[in-house]
């Protein structure tokens, strides 16, 4: 594909992102004008959240700043997986999946630091340096590591990688998915505050009673992609707990106008550390 082509289909499809976008302003500013006419402050709804039994900790009330950004998905993985030692690797659709010939000992109590230490060594990983362990993410079994972007964390899978550990606390493999060519596509506009994500997330019915807010991260997710092109837009990512229930569901609100992000794989195995 051609610059000039790319171009022009980034063109149309923001366009069509700012038309979406204006329209979701106008609902939340109908919405926040609803509100405030009720004489319905945050505080209130805060409240009311508790009185609902939901349990939430100090949420920020500050706005933030990001930006829409843009990524490649490319062969690179394929064409530097040779230079791997003590792995068998295969590679499709983007993805890098490894088997490590020898497993690796890891500490039972926290495997992240052996991975940690190895992230430099390129015939460990590839581009190990520009991902970020998610203690929110990871469980005994499935150690997550996410990519950097601007200063922020790619929640979705575009950017991630995966180690598998075993009952012996040994690291047996990983899946890999890595973007390159990461840039800003506008200016840095202001977010959402934290407070403000809950409490729409409430307000849509999209925290039910008897719950409690285990973690929220302003992360980057995937709104689109355009051929091989991946946009990324800034997101409050909100995990659920049910109350006596290892569940734990994942919500996500769009940081710029408050619309809710529907995923269909909105559901994580609870963290042990929970």
């Amino acid at each position: 594909m051609n610059f000039k082509r790319v171009e022009i289909i980034f063109l149309f499809t923001f366009l069509a992102i700012d038309i979406f976008l204006f329209g979701m302003y106008q609902q939340n500013q109908n919405l926040q004008s609803e509100n405030v006419s009720q004489g319905d402050s945050d505080s209130t709804i805060i409240k009311e959240m508790k009185n609902d039994q939901i349990k939430v900790g100090k949420l920020s009330d500050k706005e933030q700043l990001a930006y829409y950004v843009s990524g490649t998905r490319t062969n690179t993985l394929q064409q530097k997986m040779g230079q791997l030692t003590n792995q068998s690797t295969s590679f499709t659709d983007y993805e890098l999946t490894s088997e490590f010939t020898q497993p690796i000992n890891v500490a039972q109590d926290a495997p992240q630091e052996t991975i940690n230490k190895m992230l430099t060594d390129s015939m460990f990983i590839l581009y190990g340096q520009q991902y970020q362990y998610s203690k929110e993410l990871s469980d005994a079994n499935t150690l997550v590591y996410t990519q950097k972007a601007l200063g922020k964390m790619i929640y979705s899978g575009v950017g991630q990688i995966r180690f598998e550990i075993n009952d012996q606390h040994q690291l047996i493999g990983y899946t890999q998915k890595y973007l390159e060519n990461i840039k800003s596509l506008r200016e840095k506009s202001e977010t959402i505050s934290e407070e403000r994500a809950l409490i729409w997330l409430y307000q849509y019915n999209e925290i039910p009673n008897n719950t409690r807010v285990k973690w929220s991260r302003l992360e980057y997710t995937k709104l689109v992609n355009i051929d091989n092109n991946c946009v990324l837009i800034p997101t409050w990512v909100v995990a659920i707990k049910y109350n006596n229930s290892p569940t734990v569901q994942i919500k996500r609100i769009n940081a710029f106008t408050g619309s809710i992000i529907k995923d269909s794989s909105s559901n994580i195995k609870a963290a042990t550390n929970s």
